[in-house]
């Protein structure tokens, strides 16, 4: 028996598959968590592939994945803040539809907390100048991110 014999490669063909943006691992992962990412892929395992809308119960979902009604109703309140999904309730149903979510390239919301490797204090002991990067300009491939960004600042307090 041949390794090809011995496990088969997944196919897309099969239809047992859904996908989600890399953006919100990228740039909401870390504040999600691990339960806020899971409520995320089973919404997306449940949407339709041509409306991303689905419609499953707080408690299906608490019960596919093993949390508490509370912390999927609070991930799913924390999905809905950060615009990655949207909820609506129609008579007693809550209808879940996931949103585009646009990453541009130049814009690192994290970057505050990835550079660890920086001495924090006074640092400029060579006397060398320090040059101010702050883009004081208004500049056309950036978008308002200051409701995001205050949610994030709000969370992100939350992180170790």
């Amino acid at each position: 028996m041949n390794n090809a014999e011995k496990y088969k490669i997944r196919s897309l063909a099969d239809k047992q598959w859904y996908w989600i943006s890399r953006a919100i691992l990228k740039r909401y992962g870390r504040i999600l968590k691990s339960s806020g990412l899971a409520v995320y892929n089973v919404l997306a395992s449940y949407a339709n592939s041509n409306s991303q809308t689905c419609f499953p119960t707080q408690k299906s979902i608490a019960k596919l994945l093993g949390l508490s009604i509370r912390t999927v109703n609070r991930k799913t309140r924390l999905l809905k803040d950060f615009r990655i999904i949207k909820a609506k309730k129609i008579r007693g149903r809550c209808f879940y539809s996931l949103l585009k979510v646009d990453t541009p390239n130049r814009i690192q919301i994290y970057a505050k907390r990835d550079i660890g490797d920086r001495t924090r204090g006074k640092t400029n002991n060579n006397k060398l100048t320090k040059i101010n990067n702050k883009n004081n300009g208004v500049d056309a491939n950036y978008f308002d991110l200051k409701p995001i960004s205050r949610l994030i600042k709000k969370y992100d307090q939350r992180i170790p």
